[in-house]
């Protein structure tokens, strides 16, 4: 796996960054996994290109795409992963520790899956 850092014209809010700190991208080859469930949460990422197939239990649940912030539940939490996710195409993904973000940026992200967990229910 090839891990560099990501151009300027990447999608990534390089303002949020502190000094001397940037994301990590990451290519990952279909069937790899970017986090397992109960993991600690140490990073989070930002889906750059690929599909992701949504694991809990080892059941699918659903399916993320390009555009999707992964992760940054237990990373706000400092707590356990609560799903698998495997790449279902050959994906790209910047990651990032969540210390480059402020506990609002988090809180912002996860709030933003709250409402998505409410439109499924």
């Amino acid at each position: 796996m090839r891990r560099r850092r990501p151009s300027w014209s990447e999608p990534w809010p390089s303002r949020s960054c502190r000094a001397g700190e940037h994301p990590v991208v990451r290519e990952l080859p279909a069937g790899e996994f970017l986090f397992r469930q109960a993991e600690p949460g140490t990073s989070l990422a930002v889906i750059l290109d690929g599909t992701f197939e949504v694991l809990v239990d080892g059941k699918a649940v659903g399916q993320v795409g390009p555009g999707t912030v992964v992760g940054e539940r237990a990373s706000l939490e400092a707590g356990r992963r609560t799903s698998d996710l495997r790449a279902l195409t050959e994906a790209r993904v910047a990651e990032a520790a969540p210390g480059l973000f402020s506990a609002e940026q988090l809180s912002e992200l996860a709030h933003g899956h709250h409402r998505e967990d409410g439109d499924r229910a």
